[in-house]
C-alpha cells in the first residue's frame, strides 16, 4: 500500500474537548491525499471540491456533507474562480465521541452500516438545510473553548443533530455488485505467495488500507478478513495433504499458517477431523 500521511487525534483535535471545529475560507491549491484515526464531518459551503477518496475522484458541489471515516483515504483540490473562492468547514471527533453517540441514538439509526459504506456517506444539503445547518453549527462560536467540557456536550449535541436529519435515512446507493478493485485483489490473493503473506499483501495489491479493506470485504463478501484468508489457507493444506506426503508442521507454515495449535483449529472447524485424519480418510 503506498505510504499515505496519517495524521493522529493527538496531533489534530483536542483530546480534552474531543472534537476541532474549523472553517476556511478562500480555500485554494491542494490537499493532498491523507488518512486519519479519527472521524471527520466536511461540509462544501461555496465554490466546488474535488474529493479523491479510496481511489475514486468525487465532486463535492456547494452543500455537500461528506462523514469521514478513520483510514478513508482522501485529499482535496479545490476548484476556484475569479467570481467564486471555495470555502468549507471541518468537524473532526474522536472515535470516543462516535461510540458515545450511536449509543444515545435510537436502535433503529443505521450507525454500523455508515461505516460499512465502500465510499464515504454523502448527502447534497438545499440552500434552507445548508444555512440551518450553518446556523447550528455557529453555535461553537459562543461556547468558551476553555470551559472543555462544555464545548465536548456542544459539539455532541451538533453531530447528534447532524446524523439524525441527514445520515438516518441515507439512500442505499451504493452498487449492489463487487467493485472492480475488490474482485481484481480477491483474484491475485489467490496465488500462494499472496495469501501466505497475509492481510498486508490486500493493502499491497489494492492501495488500499487495511481497515477499508476489512469494511469492504464485510460489506461484500459477508465474513471478516482473517476468515477470508484462512479459508484460502486451509483449502491449499488440504489440497497438499492430498496430493504430497509433505509433513503435516511443513504444510503448516507452507500455507501461511504460524501456529500449528491455530492451524489444527482452523482445520478441524472446517473438516471436523485433524489433517492427519484428513489424509489418512482421503488415501483409503
Amino acid at each position: 500500500m503506498k505510504n499515505y500521511p496519517r495524521f493522529s487525534v493527538e496531533r489534530c483535535v483536542d483530546t480534552e474537548a474531543e472534537c476541532l471545529y474549523r472553517f476556511v475560507n478562500g480555500a485554494e491549491d491542494v490537499f493532498y491525499p491523507h488518512c486519519h484515526d479519527f472521524y471527520e464531518i466536511f461540509l462544501t459551503i461555496s465554490g466546488t471540491v474535488t474529493h479523491l477518496v479510496n481511489g475514486i475522484e468525487q465532486k463535492l458541489p456547494e452543500g455537500t456533507l461528506v462523514f469521514i471515516r478513520p483510514d478513508d483515504v482522501h485529499g482535496y483540490i479545490y476548484n476556484t474562480s475569479k467570481s467564486t473562492k471555495t470555502s468549507y468547514l471541518n468537524l473532526a471527533f474522536t472515535r470516543d465521541t462516535l461510540t458515545q453517540l450511536f449509543l444515545y441514538l435510537s436502535d433503529t439509526f443505521p450507525g454500523k452500516k455508515l461505516l460499512e459504506y465502500e465510499m464515504p456517506p454523502t448527502v447534497l444539503l438545499n440552500s434552507i438545510e445548508k444555512q440551518n445547518l450553518l446556523a447550528r453549527i455557529s453555535e461553537l462560536n459562543i461556547v468558551n473553548w476553555q470551559d472543555k467540557n462544555a464545548l465536548k456536550l456542544r459539539m455532541r449535541s451538533i453531530l447528534a443533530d447532524i446524523f439524525v436529519r441527514f445520515f438516518y435515512n441515507l439512500p442505499d446507493s451504493f452498487e449492489k455488485t463487487t467493485p472492480a478493485w475488490i474482485t481484481s485483489m480477491l483474484s491475485e490473493m489467490e496465488l500462494p505467495e499472496n495469501f501466505v503473506a497475509g492481510a498486508e499483501k490486500m493493502s499491497e495489491i489494492s492501495g488500499r488500507s487495511r481497515e477499508h479493506i476489512a469494511r469492504s470485504i464485510r460489506k461484500y463478501c459477508g465474513i471478516t478478513t482473517a476468515e477470508y484468508i484462512n479459508e484460502l489457507r486451509i483449502n491449499y493444506a488440504s489440497n497438499l495433504l492430498l496430493r504430497t506426503n509433505t509433513p503435516v508442521l511443513d504444510i503448516c507454515y507452507l500455507s501461511g499458517f504460524e501456529s500449528l495449535s491455530y492451524f489444527y483449529k482452523i482445520f478441524n472447524q472446517k473438516y471436523g477431523i485433524s489433517p492427519g485424519k484428513f489424509r489418512k480418510q482421503s488415501s483409503n
